[in-house]
């Protein structure tokens, strides 16, 4: 039986083109694997700029916090605060009315009597699948230990330049390894294509 790969062999597939579809499924290409089957791989794969991206925007945001006023930070400290304190609400208010369904189906999970001694696996299988979706989905345990916090200005730039150099650092090294990566895709690009120059 042909797979996605074999079938085109019948249809007269030159050597060329079949080892660059195969080629697909090897890490330099592995991005393209579910591409359609005629996108030809390129002469060249570009890093992505996301990292790029995200240390641009940590450079920015470093920058507006050294221009920052403690009297400035204090204000912004006292919206993010607010604005905290009302996702910390809805996600406590969220699981607790989870919890609540999670509850009352559980409850009627134990109330029903399986038919056969055959469906009591079912019964089982509900009641541990309930149960452990309540320990996980409706523990507000981390939200309590966790409250949000006030910041004064002075801990406000503290904390948000710490996690801005942070930043800066792991996009400056994770970009390094985006083009590392992509120059040793390229490299096994070029060594395939010249390999595949002669009469095939």
């Amino acid at each position: 039986m042909p797979t996605g790969y074999t079938e085109v062999i019948n249809e007269g597939i030159s050597f060329e083109k079949f080892v660059m579809q195969c080629a697909r499924a090897m890490g330099a290409c592995i991005t393209m694997r579910d591409d359609s089957s005629d996108t030809e791989i390129p002469e060249r794969f570009e890093p992505s700029n996301h990292y790029q991206e995200g240390l641009k925007k940590a450079k920015e945001t470093l920058k507006r916090l050294q221009k920052m006023s403690v009297a400035d930070a204090q204000k912004q400290a006292k919206a993010e605060y607010r604005s905290e304190v009302v996702r910390w609400e809805k996600q406590i208010g969220k699981s607790h009315r989870l919890n609540q369904k999670y509850t009352e189906m559980l409850s009627q999970v134990k109330q029903w009597q399986p038919p056969s001694p055959d469906h009591k696996g079912l019964k089982d299988f509900m009641v541990e699948q309930i149960t452990s979706s309540i320990d996980f989905d409706c523990n507000t345990e981390y939200y309590h230990d966790n409250p949000p916090q006030m910041l004064s200005g002075e801990k406000y730039l503290e904390k948000n330049t710490t996690s801005a150099l942070r930043d800066i650092d792991y996009y400056k090294k994770q970009n390094r390894e985006e083009i590392d990566r992509i120059n040793s895709r390229n490299v096994w690009i070029k060594q395939l294509r010249n390999s595949l120059k002669g009469d095939y």
